[in-house]
């Protein structure tokens, strides 16, 4: 594995704080459930959860580096709640085709974006989006809304838009890992430890395919390969939140490692602050 030291200073921290529960205020865009069916914690809420500081780790990397199935262990682990970021431009392209939208109008996406409700279920088997009300978690993960959820990540004026919204969620949801392609360097600069992953194109679109075929969604692996790809090619060249690794991130190679080796070597940093 192939990682660099952060080229600047991260805060030590040597524990997570809990979540700040907004289930009774007006405008909460989290719903965090009281106790699982077991009778525990969905996640960490420690005694004088409100008297630490919230703890914001930041996981960025192209398509099939890992980050999805790393962030949500890498959450379990520390007993914190994971923010899929990406999951918002996913919930509003389904609400831009369902209406009909011209993808090509930044100015009607942003007012779509604008309007959409976008609500997180945190439970304890992994968050469920809320669209307006209906829980779209299936339906905003297939790969023609994959596809077309580059409109949206291009337009400056929807990520205006939806940055203010990630953000207005990790404010609700107090100490977590946000998962995207911009969040150290855009979305949550000053969050106290910033991984990026990586992986070799070849394993990152072997990854993809063996993730359709597991939803049962008909896949070519050469497909997948060009596909992501391009997408890498469009998600780097973007004039607004390209995808880089933030400054001050820890880069971390993904392609010769199991999803456990990962989380380990992440959570090590973690532990040491960084």
């Amino acid at each position: 594995m192939r990682h660099s030291e952060p080229t600047g200073p991260v805060p030590k921290r040597t524990g997570v704080s809990g979540q700040r529960g907004c289930e009774a205020r007006q405008g909460c865009l989290v719903q965090i459930p009281s106790r699982t069916a077991a009778g525990h914690w969905p996640y960490h809420r420690a005694a004088e959860a409100d008297k630490l500081p919230a703890m914001i780790i930041t996981i960025d990397g192209p398509a099939g580096s890992g980050k999805s199935m790393v962030a949500r262990r890498l959450a379990q682990e520390l007993g914190i709640a994971h923010l899929d970021t990406g999951a918002t431009y996913r919930a509003v392209t389904l609400k831009a085709l369902e209406e009909g939208t011209d993808l090509e109008d930044s100015a009607a996406l942003a007012r779509l974006a604008r309007q959409a409700r976008v609500e997180l279920v945190m439970d304890p088997a992994g968050a469920r989006v809320l669209l307006d009300g209906r829980d779209v978690s299936a339906g905003i993960r297939s790969e023609h809304v994959t596809r077309q959820s580059y409109y949206l990540a291009r337009s400056a004026q929807v990520r205006e838009v939806l940055v203010a919204l990630q953000r207005r969620l990790g404010e609700q949801l107090g100490s977590f890992i946000a998962e995207g392609r911009d969040q150290g360097s855009v979305v949550f600069p000053h969050a106290q430890v910033k991984f990026y992953l990586d992986a070799a194109p070849p394993i990152r679109a072997q990854r993809r395919y063996r993730e359709l075929l597991d939803r049962g969604q008909g896949a070519d692996y050469q497909q997948v390969l060009a596909d992501l790809m391009q997408r890498d090619d469009r998600d780097r060249s973007r004039r607004v939140g390209p995808l880089r690794p933030a400054k001050d991130a820890i880069v971390v190679d993904t392609s010769d490692l199991t999803v456990e080796q990962v989380v380990a070597e992440l959570k090590r940093h973690v532990e040491q602050g960084g």
